[in-house]
C-alpha cells in the first residue's frame, strides 16, 4: 500500500487559477451525451481559483443572446430593465468557500476535492453545499481535469488550463 500524501502537497498543486477549456458529458456506457448545458450554453467561459483555504469559481454562457451588449455599471445605478439583469443572472454560475482535499496516495496529481460548503452562491440553494470531483493533473501539473456527475446523472470531464504569469498583460506599462 502507498502512503498518503499530504493534503499540503495537493493544495500546492492546485492553488492558483485555472482558465476553463471545454466539457464533455457522456453516460455510463462511454457514450458521449451531446448535451448543451441550459444555462451556461454548449461553449460557457470560466476560471477557478484556489487559494491555500478559500476558492472561488465563476462561469457564463457566451452566447450572444445571453449577454445585453449595452448593460453598463459604470453608473450609480444600475442601468436597464430588470429582463436584462435577469437574463445575466440566469446564465452565469458563481460560488466561493473553503475547499479541501481528500485523503490520497502519495501521487498529488491524482485524487478528490470538495469545494465548501460554499459561503456565496449565484443560486441560494447552493449556499452550502458541497460540490465533490475527483481529479486528475496532466502535463506538470498545468492542465487539471475535474470528473464527476452531471445533475441528470450522466458523467462529466471538465478540463481548465492553468493560468501562468506571462498569460496576464495587465501589468504593462504603457
Amino acid at each position: 500500500m502507498r502512503p498518503l500524501a499530504k493534503p499540503k502537497d495537493v493544495i500546492k498543486a492546485l492553488t492558483g487559477s485555472w482558465i476553463y477549456l471545454n466539457v464533455t458529458t457522456y453516460y455510463d456506457n462511454g457514450t458521449i451525451a451531446h448535451s448543451e448545458d441550459a444555462s451556461l450554453g454548449k461553449s460557457p467561459v470560466g476560471m477557478i481559483t484556489y487559494q491555500p483555504t478559500w476558492m472561488s469559481a465563476t462561469f457564463m454562457s457566451s452566447r450572444a443572446e445571453d449577454r445585453p451588449p449595452d448593460l453598463n455599471i459604470d453608473t450609480p445605478a444600475l442601468p436597464g430593465p430588470d429582463a436584462e439583469w435577469a437574463l445575466i443572472g440566469k446564465h452565469t454560475m458563481a460560488y466561493a468557500g473553503p475547499w479541501h482535499v481528500s485523503e490520497t496516495t502519495e501521487d498529488k496529481e491524482v485524487g478528490q476535492v470538495t469545494h465548501g460548503p460554499t459561503w456565496v452562491a449565484w443560486l441560494p440553494a447552493w449556499v452550502g453545499k458541497r460540490l465533490v470531483k475527483n481529479y486528475v493533473l496532466y502535463d506538470e501539473g498545468t492542465t487539471l481535469r475535474f470528473l464527476y456527475k452531471t445533475s441528470d446523472g450522466n458523467n462529466g470531464d471538465m478540463w481548465f488550463r492553468k493560468l501562468r504569469e506571462e498569460d496576464d498583460d495587465s501589468n504593462e506599462v504603457e
